[in-house]
């Protein structure tokens, strides 16, 4: 219990400093421009980041189960993790190096993992097929960490270039005064974007790894003898529950499986846990010839399904145009995914029943909401101690830039970030804002660059990943070597 409040405070710093530390992503532009003051604009991102923050799961559910296998992950492991991301973290800060504090966070989580594994590389996803809505979706590090890290800051660059161009040729006829004074209002909105933006890309990861600590300590059984005061710790998927199924992963199941499985689904919330073990036990009846109980669990999980779909229905964030598909909630229709997922093993030859199985226990539990709360008021608390060594070299070193620069460059980023966000993409805030602001210099010269200062950020972003893997890995190996 003692090491769990322990996991959670030192996450709880990581998203502190991530707050100041990628502060100036939100407002080193509007700042630079002069259209908001420095108190200004602080107070601004730490208000958006927080709203974005309390917005969807998405990435939350990435880094909670879809990066590294839980069942080499530890709360020693993640604090590993964690100090390996924070170590990076604060070197980059105190150099005024925009660095990435997601990809710190990444590098961190798997470096840790690895030496736990006794370097095991199976512990960490590299790439998997998986079955979502009945296509076939590709996850692991390298579909939601490497891919987005290499495209999003061409993206950026891109982006942020054709954006800038764009409004020169629109505003080509406009006289200075008119666009400085008409954009350093509309800067205003861009700046809250990319706090809004920030919130959802950031805050996230920090929600997951907590999330991802509960879960492991719910499942070892840590929670056993929780207090009553506690039990808001607990997660879904009990010791129990997941004994059940690898007892269904290694075809050992009985008729008394099945019915221990509907159980535990009952002791579970309504929502995709609970259809999902309902869904199972259906699938282990008709594996053992009992099609009564097959359909009495499948009439139980459409009456679940219903429900959620019409709390869905109830909720007001998902009608709000623009915001509403952010936020909405997909919710899956379990028979359908494990026939799915069974298909697709028979066709490959594998036991259909193994590939349910493990498809369920796969599953990341929704972010809490009292994690979400708390994440999101630690990195606007963060957000607003400020960081004005990045602001300096990001707003002032890179380029020189006017309020029109600054709300090109914004919008290009926030609107990378939310795409990829609501995908569960691990983009970094950074090399989205970063690589806009290049781009939309680039429009005046490419001159107007400082290449020097580029080069620094560049090398940066190359160590991020493995130097905090190597700090984490490190760690991991010293309280490993002291505890055995």
């Amino acid at each position: 219990m003692t090491l769990i409040l322990v996991v959670i405070l030192v996450a709880l710093a990581f998203e502190f400093i991530n707050g100041f530390h990628d502060t100036a992503n939100s407002i080193a532009t509007v700042v630079s421009t002069k259209v908001l003051t420095p108190r200004q604009a602080i107070m601004l991102a730490a208000i958006t980041n927080l709203f974005g923050a309390l917005v969807g799961h998405a990435v939350a559910k990435t880094v909670s189960s879809g990066l590294v296998d839980s069942q080499f992950v530890t709360s020693q492991t993640i604090i590993c993790a964690l100090f390996g991301g924070i170590v990076w973290n604060l070197l980059t800060w105190w150099l005024g190096l925009p660095s990435s504090s997601t990809h710190a966070m990444v590098g961190g989580l798997c470096g840790a993992t690895l030496a736990n594994a006794q370097n095991n590389w199976e512990a960490i996803i590299w790439s998997q097929e998986k079955m979502k809505d009945g296509k076939v979706v590709m996850e692991g590090v390298l579909h939601k960490v490497i891919w987005p890290m290499l495209g999003s800051p061409v993206i950026g660059l891109v982006g942020g270039f054709l954006v800038m161009t764009l409004l020169y040729a629109l505003l080509r006829n406009a006289r200075p005064m008119w666009v400085n004074r008409f954009f350093g209002r509309a800067q205003i909105f861009s700046a809250s974007y990319m706090g809004f933006a920030h919130g959802l890309a950031d805050a996230q990861k920090t929600m997951g790894i907590i999330t991802l600590a509960l879960v492991t300590a719910t499942t070892a059984g840590s929670f056993h003898d929780l207090p009553k005061t506690f039990h808001f710790l607990k997660m879904e998927k009990t010791p129990e529950a997941e004994q059940l199924l690898l007892t269904v992963i290694d075809g050992k199941h009985t008729l008394d499986t099945a019915a221990r499985l509907e159980t535990e689904g009952f002791k579970m919330r309504s929502g995709e846990f609970r259809e999902a073990f309902l869904s199972l036990a259906a699938e282990v009846h008709d594996d053992l010839g009992d099609p009564a109980g097959a359909a009495r669990a499948r009439a139980d999980v459409q009456k679940d399904y219903e429900a959620s779909l019409a709390r869905e229905k109830a909720r007001f964030l998902p009608k709000v145009p623009i915001l509403g598909p952010m936020v909405a909630v997909k919710y899956t229709e379990w028979p359908n995914a494990l026939d799915a997922e069974g298909a697709k093993a028979e066709k490959d030859g594998k036991p259909p029943l193994k590939a349910m199985a493990s498809k369920v226990r796969e599953l990341a539990s929704d972010v809490p909401a009292w994690i979400k709360v708390v994440c999101a008021l630690v990195m606007a608390a963060g957000t607003s101690a400020g960081g004005w060594r990045i602001i300096k070299t990001m707003g002032h070193k890179m380029v020189k830039l006017q309020p029109v620069h600054g709300f090109a460059a914004e919008t290009t980023a926030a609107t990378l970030l939310a795409i990829t966000g609501k995908y569960g993409m691990t983009v970094s805030t950074t090399h989205a804002i970063t690589t806009a602001i290049m781009g939309v210099g680039a429009t005046k010269r490419f001159s107007a660059i400082d290449m020097k200062i580029v080069k620094k950020i560049l090398g940066a972003w190359v160590l991020t990943l493995p130097a905090s893997a190597g700090v984490a890995y490190v760690s991991m190996w010293l309280w490993l070597k002291i505890a055995g």
